[in-house]
């Protein structure tokens, strides 16, 4: 087996050098460090680019293979993306190369594009019984299905917009929803269409026409990323060896030939209407462009000529010759519009007056040699030996400019360079194939050979006047329809005879090493032949299991459908066509009653909505035909009359090309009592919930009570702190005036005056504190406009003395001191329970250096109060529940629990705030956080 791979890897090897594409080093390199080479397949594009059972298949396919070989290259086929995804994968590298793709200027933005390798058009199709929809005007208003993302489908969508477009996956799904009459039309390539069709057996629909717009007209290339040119370089020059046999075989393999045959009807009403009026168009002629063109017997011939008359038949109109010596003298007569057309030039004779159409003919340039002479592997081996070329040759130039040290001896005609060749006076010529046909089986030069073909183009394109644009269009649509048998019918015309290529005995050895590798695996074929038979036979065996398989899951489908506890009918026509035993236990019917009627006459005149019931059962039949499902509750009588609800769920499928109503029902009844007495149930607890909502408000007002008689025994306390230094000053003050009187001394009236001025301001001290008192209990029924730092110092005048025996530092930092309109008593109610709570843990964690800071800042249309402490914080454990009621950090009886729950109700319900806490570094920080107005 070893010998056999060694042998078929030099044949292989031989080959690719033979293929003869000159890559520079840096191609080489590039292709050595860079395979397989990563290329698109597509799920479903036949025939063109398609995947079957895990085979990438079609005519793109076999090019890129094609390409491959000659480069001697490993590719690699990458499946299951779809178009997008291909798209963002060559932009990122994943892939290299979109193998089938038409050039834009979005594309053109992120790819390189190689050279054309084929033209398709776009055609029109319809279901049967529409084929006057055979033009884009007549779809204007019309609805067509296309794939989503496809080129033709993006040029309609920016140039149509009045044709509407329902966007599918691929053109498989589209054909389908055009057969069953979803739309009017669709719009794709007619070879991947009439492939479709036949394979998978899409009935009722044809096409009409192609594509009368030539922006729909895709012209197929490869597409690299921006930074592998080098890779577009490699691909060109591999097309470029593709010979126009091995392009034609292909299409022949994948194509046929299944053209549309319609007299002008892929033109416009503007163009048939041109033609009706100039159905004579003038043609100048060159006489001496052998076999092209030429005037010979009083006749004008040639392969163009043939072909402008095939194109005269699409069109139905009559050429009137106009004989010229020379292309100038033609060029002039087109400018002067003496001739309307000049059918025989190319694009590279530039001229600001004349447009040129897509190419008519295109040949490869061949290198012609004597017979004796070595096969000439590139044009650069016979650069230095002399070449004969007719003097007024359309490519002359061309070479010139390409080869500037070309040896180029010019002759007066084809023929004297052709005799030039045969009589050893030049080594070599360069002519179109078509030329040396010609030539060499009508003047049997037998002494010269076709040696190797270059990548130098011939193309002959039809020349018109810009102020002719019309005619121009036409032409460039006829071309399109020429199809590849009549072209090769032409050119077989004037090209039946053998042209003498070299034979090269390399082929001798090659053979005998093919015949003896056939020999090696026909032995070998021998001894895995009985492992293939065993093989099959285990194969045998799994399908016959399978077909065991297949066969109970029928009857498990069949028992689904008959004993299912759903009932299940089958709508065709919009009338039961079958149904299961479930269905007519529900129905209350037998089989035989419930066929072939419709469902409104096993149903009420109304349903309880008070449509009719056969109105909602069309409408809710088309609404499945429409959207694929629908679903929905309907009211259905017995045969006693009696009305019984039923759940139906209407689903569309396609059986044996039909399109059948799949029908699910179910008995709801009890459900629908149910229903009933759950709205009575519904209102009851509507009743109750309004009642427990009275009872939670009022429970709410009495632990608001309750706090703020707690808060009343803890104020009294402060308020003793707050009296007791006023009052020992008083007594003091007395007691001195009392012990002067007693002792007789005399009291001046201005140390009367002065003792009795601070028994007044501690009087005073002790009305204010009474003034707090009642004002921090005093119920806010109003909002109250009124500084933040007021408030605050409110409820610190009521603790501060407090604070100042536990000697604990307040720090207060005010950033915002604005009126804000809220219920203060409340919000003062709230700062007090912290600063307690804060007090209480500080005293009781025993810190030594008691703080409590106060922060006021502004934070959007919000107010932020912080209150912290130093008290080393709030259990993990226990932080996230401070705020429920009842629960209390403090020492067992000494809290209540419902200060900071209160806390929270007044800030949040009451004050439209938040209040949180988290643990800082050093203790606890509360947050509040109030609007800046309710």
């Amino acid at each position: 087996m070893k010998f056999i791979f060694i042998f078929i890897f030099l044949i292989s090897f031989l080959n690719a050098k033979n293929n003869n594409i000159n890559l520079t080093n840096e191609e080489e390199l590039f292709l050595q460090n860079n395979q397989p080479l990563r290329l698109h397949n597509e799920a479903y594009w036949p025939p063109y680019n398609f995947n079957e059972n895990d085979t990438p298949k079609g005519f793109v396919i076999d090019y890129m293979n094609l390409i491959a070989s000659k480069l001697g290259i490993k590719v690699q086929y990458i499946s299951g993306p779809s178009w997008n995804d291909f798209m963002e994968m060559l932009k990122t590298n994943k892939i290299d190369a979109i193998i089938n793709i038409s050039k834009n200027k979005q594309r053109e933005e992120f790819f390189e594009f190689t050279n054309v390798y084929h033209i398709a058009a776009n055609a029109i199709y319809v279901k049967k019984g529409n084929e006057d929809i055979d033009s884009l005007e007549k779809l204007e208003g019309k609805t067509i299905v296309m794939p989503k993302g496809f080129f033709a489908q993006q040029l309609l969508e920016k140039y149509y917009p009045q044709i509407k477009q329902i966007l599918v996956n691929d053109s498989v799904e589209a054909l389908k929803l055009l057969s069953l009459g979803k739309a009017d039309a669709t719009i794709d390539k007619k070879n991947v269409l009439d492939y479709i069709i036949s394979t998978k057996n899409i009935s009722e629909v044809v096409a009409t026409n192609y594509v009368n717009d030539d922006r729909l007209v895709s012209y197929i290339s490869i597409a690299v990323s921006k930074d592998k040119t080098i890779l577009k370089s490699i691909l060109n020059k591999a097309q470029d060896s593709i010979t126009d046999k091995e392009l034609l075989d292909l299409k022949r393999k994948w194509f046929g030939n299944n053209e549309l045959v319609s007299n002008k009807s892929f033109l416009s009403k503007e163009e048939k209407q041109y033609l009706s009026n100039n159905n004579i168009i003038k043609m100048c002629n060159i006489i001496n462009l052998k076999p092209i063109e030429f005037y010979e017997n009083k006749k004008t011939q040639g392969i163009n000529i043939d072909l402008l008359n095939l194109l005269g038949k699409k069109i139905n109109v009559k050429f009137e010759n106009i004989i010229v010596q020379d292309y100038q003298t033609a060029k002039k007569y087109l400018e002067e519009k003496i001739c309307d057309i000049l059918p025989t030039t190319s694009e590279n004779k530039n001229s600001e007056k004349i447009v040129f159409t897509n190419p008519l003919l295109s040949y490869k340039l061949a290198i012609i040699t004597q017979k004796g002479k070595p096969v000439v592997q590139d044009i650069d081996e016979v650069l230095n030996e002399t070449m004969a070329k007719k003097s007024n040759s359309e490519n002359l130039d061309t070479l010139k400019n390409n080869y500037p040290n070309i040896n180029i001896i010019e002759t007066n005609s084809d023929y004297e360079t052709f005799e030039a060749v045969n009589s050893n006076k030049v080594y070599y010529a360069m002519e179109p194939l078509p030329v040396v046909a010609y030539y060499m089986s009508k003047f049997a030069f037998n002494n010269i050979f076709i040696s190797r073909y270059t990548d130098i183009l011939l193309t002959s394109q039809i020349a018109i006047s810009k102020d002719n644009i019309i005619l121009y269009n036409i032409f460039n649509r006829a071309i399109e329809q020429i199809s590849e048998n009549e072209h090769n019918e032409i050119f077989n015309k004037w090209t039946n005879f053998s042209i003498n290529m070299p034979f090269d005995y390399s082929i001798v050895w090659k053979i005998s090493l093919v015949v003896f590798i056939i020999l090696l695996i026909l032995a070998y074929r021998q001894s895995i032949l009985k492992k293939h038979n065993k093989t099959l036979r285990l194969i045998n065996n799994e399908i016959e299991k399978k077909n065991r398989q297949i066969a109970k899951q029928k009857e498990l489908f069949e028992k689904l459908y008959n004993k299912s506890a759903d009932g299940v009918l089958l709508l065709k026509n919009k009338k039961i066509s079958d149904c299961n035993e479930a269905a007519t236990k529900i129905l209350h019917y037998s089989k035989d009653e419930l066929i072939d009627k419709y469902l409104y006459e096993i149903s009420p005149r109304f349903q309880p909505d008070g449509l009719s019931s056969n109105l909602k059962a069309i409408i809710k039949v088309n609404e499945a035909l429409k959207n694929g499902i629908c679903s929905f509750e309907w009211m259905h009588t017995s045969k006693d009359h009696k009305k019984l609800w039923i759940e139906v769920v209407l689903t569309s499928i396609e059986i044996n090309s039909n399109l059948v109503i799949h029908t699910v029902i179910r008995d709801i009844n009890k459900r629908k009592e149910m229903e009933k007495k759950l709205e009575v149930l519904t209102c009851n607890l509507e009743e109750r919930i309004k009642k427990e909502i009275e009872i939670n408000e009022e429970k709410t007002a009495q632990l608001i009570q309750q706090s703020r008689f707690v808060q009343m025994g803890e104020m009294i306390s402060m308020i003793a702190h707050q009296w007791r230094q006023p009052l020992t000053a008083i007594t003091a003050t007395t007691n001195n005036l009392l012990l002067k009187n007693i002792l007789n001394k005399e009291i001046s009236k201005d140390i009367l005056e002065e003792e009795l001025k601070l028994i007044t301001e501690y009087t005073q001290h002790l009305s204010f504190t009474i003034d707090d008192f009642r004002n921090f209990f005093k119920s806010d029924k109003e909002k109250v406009e009124s500084k933040l730092e007021d408030i605050i110092e409110k409820a610190i005048n009521i603790i501060k003395t407090s604070f100042d025996s536990k000697e604990i530092q307040l720090i207060k930092n005010y950033e915002f001191n604005e009126n804000i309109t809220t219920y203060t008593t409340e919000i003062q109610q709230v700062i007090l329970i912290l600063l307690k709570n804060a007090e209480d843990a500080l005293v009781e964690n025993e810190i030594i250096n008691k703080k409590i800071e106060i922060k006021t800042y502004k934070e959007n249309d919000f107010v932020i109060i912080d209150i912290e402490d130093n008290a080393k914080g709030i259990s993990a454990d226990i932080i996230y529940k401070i705020f429920d009621p009842y629960f209390s950090t403090k020492k067992a009886k000494e809290g209540t629990g419902i200060g900071l729950y209160m806390s929270k109700i007044i800030i949040k319900d009451h004050c439209k705030g938040e209040i949180t806490v988290t643990n800082s570094q050093d203790g606890a920080n509360f947050k509040i956080k109030l609007p800046l107005n309710i």
